[in-house]
């Protein structure tokens, strides 16, 4: 396996992430894009995907995977699901370009929507979306965020559904603890539609709360995945220290 961080746990621009994350022992980087500038930003431009092709050579850190934070809640709106649709479609060309091999997909729902709106809105996008980026290798993988959780059973639902194989869950521990489902069975029930996972505690530092993470890494190699264990770790004052401290705990458990 292999262990990423997100951009935001390093508190450095993408200019310098990438030399950040390789001093500190990293193998990859996530990058997050929002819905008020994704357009702007380095991954959607022809430019930034060489300069980002650059920095990971000159690091020697990959891109672990593109997350679309607020631009996935694009989809989840019938006024902006158009736009939604095809932010997606791009992501996975995008990332292909600069060799992430996962766009996470945050399950957002906006105020006032049914649960059937937004499944409904995420089926038929998530398809759509796939079918527009046809021959591109990126995998969606779907994370269910906020304090209202997806239950594995129900992001299974959505893969059934959809019928891609490039369509999974990128896992979250700490969400998954925080929603109150049990991570340990939930990854053991999703096995290798996990694409993705993500390694933190809420409200504590890894190791110092509640989650039992040499039962949870016992899980995910259960299940054979082998991809990144990305940290969605607290940056704090000190967020070199922080993450590197983080990094030593994730590989004295593999």
């Amino acid at each position: 396996m292999k262990i990423g961080v997100m951009d935001e746990v390093l508190a450095k621009p993408w200019s310098e992430a990438f030399d950040e994350a390789a001093r500190l022992g990293f193998d990859g980087v996530e990058l997050t894009v929002r819905a008020d500038d994704y357009a702007g930003s380095e991954v959607w431009s022809a430019a930034g995907r060489r300069a980002l092709r650059e920095r990971c050579a000159r690091a020697g850190v990959g891109v672990a995977s593109v997350c679309l934070s607020s631009v996935a809640g694009l989809m989840t709106r019938p006024d902006t699901h158009a736009a939604g649709v095809q932010a997606v479609a791009e992501a996975r060309r995008y990332s292909d370009e600069i060799g992430a091999g996962v766009v996470l997909f945050p399950m957002i729902k906006h105020q006032g929507q049914s649960e059937e709106e937004v499944f409904a809105l995420w089926r038929e996008g998530l398809r759509a979306a796939l079918e527009k980026s046809e021959g591109c290798q990126a995998k969606i993988g779907m994370e269910s965020v906020g304090r209202q959780g997806r239950s594995a059973e129900q992001q299974l639902a959505v893969i059934e559904a959809v019928g891609s194989p490039y369509l999974g869950v990128y896992y979250d521990v700490g969400n998954a603890d925080y929603q109150g489902f049990d991570a340990i069975a939930e990854l053991l029930q999703l096995g290798r539609h996990v694409v993705q996972i993500h390694v933190k505690e809420i409200g504590a530092e890894m190791g110092e709360g509640k989650l039992d993470f040499p039962a949870i890494f016992g899980a995910i190699r259960q299940i054979g995945y082998d991809g990144y264990l990305v940290l969605e770790t607290e940056a704090g004052d000190d967020p070199a220290g922080n993450a590197a401290r983080n990094l030593a705990f994730v590989k004295g458990l593999l």
